[in-house]
């Protein structure tokens, strides 16, 4: 598909009016469609590896700052998710 088609399909996505869940869906759709493709092309995705951290590391303040906490009472997750989905379509 060229660019043109890319981005007049890419439009036309834009211009339904999508939930968040129909978003994830195609978005899954999709992904689905491409692993399928890469296995068969024999490109498939290698696995995902986490770095070994040792028992005695110690995480910095300003790490655990950024990263750890309570929510506040009124934090409604699931309009953050939509939120998020909502900025990443765009």
């Amino acid at each position: 598909m060229n660019a043109l088609s890319m981005n007049n399909l890419w439009n036309y996505i834009q211009g339904l009016s999508l939930t968040a869940n129909n978003q994830r869906w195609l978005a899954e759709k999709l992904l689905e469609n491409s692993e399928k493709e890469n296995a068969v092309e024999g490109l498939s995705r290698k696995k995902l590896v986490f770095p070994k951290i040792g028992k005695d590391f110690k995480v910095s303040k300003d790490v655990l700052d950024m990263v750890c906490g309570t929510l506040p009472e009124d934090f409604d997750f699931d309009k953050e998710m939509d939120m998020m989905w909502e900025e990443m379509a765009q």
